[in-house]
């Protein structure tokens, strides 16, 4: 029974552009394809077995051992692949999206349909933490975080620039010290990207071991402010202890921990949100003798949960006599069993943690094959047999669109939603249809469907042009 739609038009594009490209296989945990601008990139985690990366490699007509020498040389492979970016972690492979020109009937249309990938950002992250090979950033007490770089020579200017100031080559001086030089910033929870300008050239952190790409030839450092520490008590006979969880896709040997006198320890950033997860002791996966709050997952295993941020409820008020309740959604990849709701003299009810966002969900009662919809909830998402009731976390814009009789639905869409047809489905009020929603820092391009018909923001005298000879309008949020 299909009930779920998770932009099935876009994929298929996606799908199609990589199979042009000759990549076959399908995309799996450590084998990443992003669309850049008019650029196809392959990004293989180099942890992978060999016989994996050099499969990898065969897709794109490149020989393992010739990697070294077509990144220093810059040269391209049969199949018009370049060695974007090679290190002891990675391997990043770029091709044009012009190459694949005559093997598609309009491949300006098929980028225009792709959401451009950008440079990273704190959205990007569900989870990460630092790697130091001396200290070099640490957090005051005073809640600031101080940034230390160790110079030789009597440099004239020193200076930190980063997403955290917008990249400025003048707002954040560093100040001397005994041993190099320091500046303290007020940093948000989540990662950042920097760089030091020492007499006007830009310099990694020589003691950061992690560095990121922006994807426009420039590579960066990487600082995670933390908001969590996972602990483990006891094993101390332990060899090596590791966490995996749904925040790393359950990489069981992506997360380290750090032996302590009492256990195992590790501060980490994990993003807003409830995560299952497990403690991987030398091979051996065990859940948390420290949390209480376990569940099923519906394959007969059991996990640990955590939440980092602030909890809300869903509530699902009928079907008192069923035996059990459980909500899915894209938040937690639609497992049918996994939330179990609690039943009350009033409803089911289930308390959670989500980061800012707009959800899709349903609710699944026992022994009926139909899903629900949120009977209290007038935000959905699809065609009315399988629409979805959108849960909005966090919402930071409102829509809106004028009452008019000739008018039975009014539905918006845009860069949030990936442009679905099908969009989000507002509430229809005495004067119009209305819709809250949580949409990302920067420029959202939308429109209304009405009946059907796409129109532009009425209200809205913000516009710009867009590929299909129309206008698209435009906010901005902060």
């Amino acid at each position: 029974m299909l009930l779920i739609r998770k932009s099935i038009y876009r994929n298929f594009i996606v799908a199609l552009l990589l199979l042009m490209s000759g990549l076959l296989s399908a995309q799996e945990k450590g084998i990443e394809y992003k669309i850049v601008g008019t650029d196809l990139y392959c990004v293989v985690d180099r942890s992978l077995a060999t016989s994996v990366i050099d499969s990898v490699l065969g897709t794109c007509e490149i020989k393992l051992e010739d990697l070294e020498k077509m990144h220093a040389e810059g040269s391209l492979s049969p199949d018009n692949w370049q060695v974007d970016d090679l290190n002891e972690k990675r391997i990043v492979l770029r091709k044009s999206l012009h190459s694949l020109k005559g093997k598609a009937k309009d491949q300006r249309e098929l980028i225009a349909l792709i959401d451009n990938k950008k440079a990273p950002s704190a959205a990007d992250y569900n989870f990460g933490y630092n790697q130091f090979k001396k200290p070099a950033v640490t957090e005051l007490e005073n809640g600031k975080t101080r940034f230390f770089l160790k110079v030789e020579g009597d440099p004239k200017s020193i200076l930190i620039s980063g997403t955290f100031n917008e990249w400025s080559t003048s707002a954040n001086p560093m100040t001397p010290c005994d041993s190099g030089f320091y500046v303290d910033l007020s940093l948000s929870e989540g990662v950042h990207y920097y760089k030091y300008i020492v007499n006007g050239y830009w310099l990694l952190d020589p003691r950061n071991l992690l560095t990121e790409s922006d994807w426009e030839g420039n590579t960066n450092s990487v600082y995670f402010k933390t908001n969590h520490r996972f602990t483990l008590k006891g094993f101390l006979d332990a060899h090596q202890v590791n966490l995996a969880g749904s925040f790393n896709n359950w990489n069981d040997a992506d997360y380290t921990l750090e032996k302590k006198d009492w256990g195992w320890a590790r501060d980490c950033y994990i993003r807003p949100g409830t995560h299952a997860y497990k403690y991987v002791v030398d091979g051996e996966w065990f859940l948390d003798p420290g949390n209480d709050v376990i569940r099923e997952d519906g394959m007969g295993h059991q996990n640990s949960f955590m939440a980092v941020g602030d909890t809300f409820y869903f509530y699902f008020p009928i079907h008192l006599d069923a035996d059990f309740v459980v909500v899915s959604g894209d938040f937690n990849a639609w497992n049918p069993e996994e939330l179990r709701m609690q039943k009350t003299d009033t409803g089911w009810v289930l308390p959670y943690v989500l980061a800012p966002g707009n959800y899709e969900y349903r609710f699944r009662v026992a022994d009926q094959e139909t899903w629900k919809l949120d009977p209290l909830n007038p935000l959905k998402s699809g065609p009315s047999e399988t629409a979805n009731s959108i849960k909005v976390v966090g919402a930071n814009h409102h829509f809106f669109y004028p009452a008019n009789r000739s008018v039975e639905e009014v539905i918006v869409t845009g860069d949030f939603n990936n442009w679905s047809e099908w969009g989000i489905q507002m509430e229809r009020r005495s004067d119009g249809w209305h819709a809250d929603l949580h949409l990302p820092k920067g420029k959202t391009r939308y429109k209304f469907i009405l009946d059907g018909d796409w129109v532009r923001d009425p209200s809205n005298p913000l516009f710009e042009p867009n590929e299909y000879d129309g206008y698209n309008s435009v906010l901005w949020i902060k």
